[in-house]
């Protein structure tokens, strides 16, 4: 793993990573693979790790100066089980930001006590002979088949009523240079990985500000984990990873562009969660000292200004008295679908948030 500034190492690093990572089944509020693949992921010494109430891991290196909490988050969206039927098929309600033209046809893992279980979604009225003319509004006739005959059969195959369950695609490099990452729950795992990544990168630095990162549980569904982390911490300065739309594709109007993919890191200005009250006006200080980092370094960089999608930030902002707030982004497509980023992005957002840290030292 990468011990200095290193652009090849960190790409080479970013490639291994992301496939352990991604193949992590952990929905919201049961993040425990994720976890597990992150704490292979680390540095073998250099910190001190713990866990809270509820299930974030906390990765602390004392430094000289302000106390500097960077946050990604292990959970991805999914569904859980809420009626087994007699013919063995399986009835769910969503966890998170799910939506029905996700779910035909798609491959789905069920957690169970003993293990994975595949299944497919679909719908009833999957096509032929019954086909679907409008999209659905809701998720009532989705339904997942997993070979069962009863529900006996399914019971027997470990399935129970309250089993997580993931929608679940392969990790590919695509392109003709394979730049481009495409795979399950990018959002937020390309994000751990620049974590874990500045992780090696300050595990030996004695030029570090009093650094935590936090790999949260429960963002998902309104930064539950983040909220409990930030009254623990009570950290000065908080900065969120985690994806920003990359809206270049066909079908989008110039005046509804976010970012794009090939541009560069996406610094936060804005973001709001749609119904709620809480959402994030990032500290203007963050921001133009990120964009002179970028500058300085010849990093490309974009700004982030999109009142949805609120990320750990934007719930950690007005707790413990008040905390300053920032977030770096990584472009992304087809958000909570089957994701794509392109990897110089990537790196660029490595870059910029350990030049950021470590410029906080005193």
């Amino acid at each position: 793993m990468l011990h200095s500034l290193d652009r090849a190492q960190l790409e080479a690093d970013f490639r291994r990573m992301i496939f352990p990572l991604c193949a992590a089944a952990a929905p919201t509020g049961f993040e425990t693979e994720a976890e597990e693949a992150v704490r292979t992921l680390l540095p073998a010494s250099g910190f001190d790790l713990s866990t809270d109430r509820l299930h974030n891991l906390i990765v602390h290196r004392p430094g000289r100066g302000p106390k500097v909490a960077v946050v990604a988050h292990l959970d991805e969206i999914g569904l859980i089980i809420r009626t087994i039927d007699h013919k063995g098929f399986l009835w769910f309600e969503t966890i998170a930001g799910i939506r029905p033209q996700q779910l035909f046809g798609k491959h789905v893992v069920i957690l169970t006590e003993t293990g994975h279980v595949d299944g497919v979604v679909n719908h009833s009225q999957p096509g032929r002979p019954s086909p679907c003319s409008e999209m659905p509004k809701n998720f009532e006739s989705f339904f997942i088949d997993v070979g069962a005959n009863s529900r006996e059969e399914a019971l027997a195959m470990g399935i129970e009523v309250g089993n997580p369950v993931v929608l679940d695609y392969p990790t590919l490099f695509l392109g003709k240079d394979k730049q481009v990452v495409a795979g399950k729950a990018l959002d937020d795992r390309a994000c751990l990985a620049q974590l874990i990544s500045l992780c090696h990168l300050v595990a030996e630095d004695t030029d570090i500000p009093d650094f935590y990162a936090i790999f949260s549980t429960q963002e998902e569904v309104g930064g539950r984990g983040a909220i409990v982390a930030a009254q623990n911490i009570r950290p000065d300065i908080v900065i969120a990873l985690d994806m920003s739309l990359a809206t270049d594709f066909p079908g989008i109007a110039e005046r509804q562009m976010v970012n794009a993919q090939r541009a560069g890191v996406s610094i936060k200005v804005m973001d709001r969660s749609t119904g709620a009250a809480c959402g994030l006006i990032a500290d203007a200080e963050i921001v133009r000292s990120m964009k002179a980092i970028c500058r300085e370094h010849q990093l490309p960089y974009q700004i982030e200004a999109y009142a949805a999608g609120a990320t750990d930030a934007s719930v950690m902002q007005t707790r413990a008295g008040g905390i300053r707030c920032g977030g770096i982004q990584i472009p992304m497509r087809y958000v909570h679908s089957f994701e794509t980023a392109y990897i110089p992005d990537i790196l660029d957002g490595i870059e910029l948030l350990y030049y950021y840290v470590k410029s906080l030292a005193q």
